[in-house]
């Protein structure tokens, strides 16, 4: 029974005890019941003997009180004779379920008796001696039937109990024979499994113990029992764990030296590459510089080239009305300064021009989006920025005990929208969350908790992302989206990643980005993507 607990073994065994013990109790209550049936059965047959007995004896005094009443009519012997009358139609009455045909009949004989009784009195009375013997003779052969059916009766029930009582000695010796042979049995199987179920806990824990004894002394190849689902084969399980244990260390401490060089080596490695992530960050931070600086650079870029432009034509029209008001020396004069000016104006447009194709390059080159609309599942998308802010963060040796709490809609289909974009902004706010919460935890002591969740709410798809942070307070959520504000310390931060998300939300793919936020609580930030073809979009 190896695959069993022993406690589930014990209290199998206690099981079977109980039900062997169960059954004999109800094998022998059984028993007992069919000898009382039995008993009660002889002490009803005796009793009908018995009434048969009593029977014959009213009888003979109702035939002696009838022949008396025949012959003097006297009341008394009239009333003696009622009286045994009623005596045998009881005792007749008890014996009827034994024989109801017998009975029957003696109660049709009694009748004959009474009525040729009564003939015999009325001859008798009329002075009718010899009509008076003659109903006599014939009351004497009823009176012989009645004797001869008790007789039939007495004889026919007292053999009916002596073959019960024959009947209930051999099932009393049957009985008793198969009670002994029963609890021989069921000792022999109470035993027999008792020995098994020991069986089966002592040799294995034997086992167990010289295995343990054998490792103690070092002996490392000893033989253990096999594993099994019990607590000696969870034992034997732990002791083999041990035993491999042991090897492996042998093991690790005859490759430790191997193992120092590698690790030396592996530290000069890292070191490499912490100096290398150390560099890709100060790129990556002068990517997003360089991006921020652009998007600021261009908006005034923008005026110079549009108000050169302008220029050039409105120097056009200034010569064109100045012609008429000036001499022929002051206009060839006036109009060589307009051509200077008209040319440095167009080096000027052609310059804005050329910082302008830069500087969409740079946009370009910093933001890495291709543009793209596709089909996207937000749950995927949501997972893939949640790990990259995850363990972007880790790196920067923040959120290493972050808790992160997932609630996906998962009926919620895909949406059309572009991707790298998206994913900008969820690693925006995903990082502003962590940096929050690990902040917070840092100075009070407690878990950092990030939520993220995604809903359907039917026409459009939502983002939340909440942080258990130090929030944001109401004067500064007003200003959150506005580019280059932060509430980072200096250098932590160039407050163009939410005015960037806000453009992508709103302006790209025309939804909504709200935030809710309880200074000193949490921060939260909701995104709404609505659910529209890219073809709608562009309309």
């Amino acid at each position: 029974m190896p695959h069993l607990s022993i406690r589930n073994r014990l209290i199998f065994l206690a099981v079977c005890l109980l039900a062997i013990l169960a059954a004999s109790l109800v094998l022998l209550t059984h028993e007992l019941k069919r000898s009382s049936e039995a008993l009660d059965e002889e002490v009803r047959l005796v009793s009908i003997v018995r009434n048969a007995n009593a029977a014959s004896k009213h009888f003979g005094d109702l035939r002696y009180w009838l022949t008396d009443f025949s012959e003097t009519l006297l009341t008394l012997s009239q009333q003696n004779a009622g009286e045994s009358k009623r005596h045998l139609d009881s005792d007749l009455k008890e014996i009827e379920p034994v024989d109801p045909a017998g009975v029957s009949a003696i109660a049709i004989e009694v009748d004959q008796l009474n009525e040729l009784a009564q003939k015999a009195a009325a001859a008798y009375s009329s002075d009718d001696t010899r009509g008076g013997r003659a109903f006599m003779e014939q009351a004497k052969r009823h009176i012989l039937n009645v004797d001869k059916e008790l007789e039939t009766i007495v004889e026919r029930v007292e053999q009916q109990a002596v073959l019960r009582r024959d009947a209930s000695v051999r099932r009393a010796r049957l009985v008793a024979n198969a009670s002994i042979a029963g609890g021989f049995l069921a000792l022999i199987i109470a035993f027999g499994l008792t020995a098994l179920i020991v069986h089966s806990i002592v040799v294995p824990l034997r086992q167990v113990e010289r295995g343990m004894i054998a490792i103690t002394r070092g002996e490392l190849d000893a033989a253990l029992p096999q594993a099994a689902r019990d607590e000696i084969g969870a034992m034997a399980q732990a002791l083999r764990m041990l035993r491999d244990s042991l090897i492996e260390r042998d093991r690790l401490e005859r490759e430790v030296g191997k193992a120092r060089d590698t690790a030396e080596a592996a530290l000069q490695d890292l070191k490499l590459a912490q100096a290398n992530l150390i560099q890709a960050e100060k790129m990556a931070s002068l990517g997003q510089l360089t991006a921020g600086i652009a998007h600021e650079i261009k908006n005034p870029l923008n005026f110079i080239n549009n108000f050169a432009a302008v220029s050039v034509e409105l120097i056009d029209e200034i010569g064109t009305i100045s012609a008429s008001a000036l001499t022929v020396e002051t206009h060839v004069e006036f109009r060589e300064l307009m051509q200077v000016l008209t040319g440095n104006l167009k080096k000027i447009v052609e310059h804005g021009r050329r910082a302008d194709g830069v500087l969409r390059t740079m946009l370009l080159h910093s933001s890495g989006s291709s543009g793209e609309w596709q089909k996207t599942d937000i749950n995927d998308l949501v997972e893939e920025a949640l790990n990259l802010a995850y363990h972007g963060a880790r790196a920067q040796g923040r959120a290493v005990d972050v808790i992160v709490k997932r609630e996906f809609d998962r009926s919620a289909t895909s949406i059309e929208v572009v991707r790298q974009d998206l994913t900008r902004v969820l690693l925006n706010v995903l990082a502003n969350g962590i940096y929050s919460a690990t902040k917070k935890a840092q100075a009070n002591q407690i878990s950092p908790t990030l939520e993220v969740s995604t809903r359907d709410i039917g026409n459009a798809g939502e983002i939340r992302v909440r942080d258990n942070g130090n929030g944001i307070s109401p004067e500064n959520r007003e200003r959150i989206f506005q580019p280059f504000f932060t509430t980072k310390p200096t250098g932590e931060g160039t407050g163009l990643g939410l005015s960037i998300s806000y453009d992508i939300v709103a302006k790209e793919h025309r939804g909504t980005i709200e935030v809710d936020s309880r200074l000193g609580e949490y921060a939260q930030f909701t995104i709404r993507l609505p659910r529209m073809e890219h073809c709608a979009r562009k309309g």
